[in-house]
């Protein structure tokens, strides 16, 4: 389990950097930001499994609704290069307007997102 602390003023945020594969692991993120004083979370593409990026298969849904039920506001950082395909991208529109959990193209408007609520 990898990850850093980020300090942006009077928030912290826990930085995942350990490869996800299953939607159960949210707990493991939930746990590491208690640990670590944090209800910041950023997640990057590079950490997440093929399956967060396919609606079919829940897991996006499943993932962050775990996080969200434990009120951690996450910021998911995706690759901007990236076709994800139509549906995600319908996802992605709503996803970039949630409360606890969004979307973002790129980490420094994530660390905004973050940084401001």
């Amino acid at each position: 389990m990898a990850y850093q602390v980020l300090v942006s003023g009077e928030h912290r945020a826990l930085e995942w950097r350990s490869a996800l594969s299953d939607a159960s692991q949210a707990v493991e993120l939930v746990s590491a930001c208690i640990g670590e004083g944090c209800e910041r979370l950023l997640i990057s593409h590079e950490v997440l499994p093929a399956a967060f990026f396919q609606l079919g298969s829940r897991f996006a849904g499943e993932f962050l609704q775990k996080l969200q039920n434990y009120r951690l506001q996450t910021a998911v950082v995706i690759d901007a290069e990236r076709d994800y395909g139509e549906r995600f991208g319908e996802y992605l529109r709503e996803a970039r307007r949630g409360r606890f959990s969004r979307l973002f193209l790129s980490r420094e408007e994530a660390l905004d997102w973050l940084a401001a609520r």
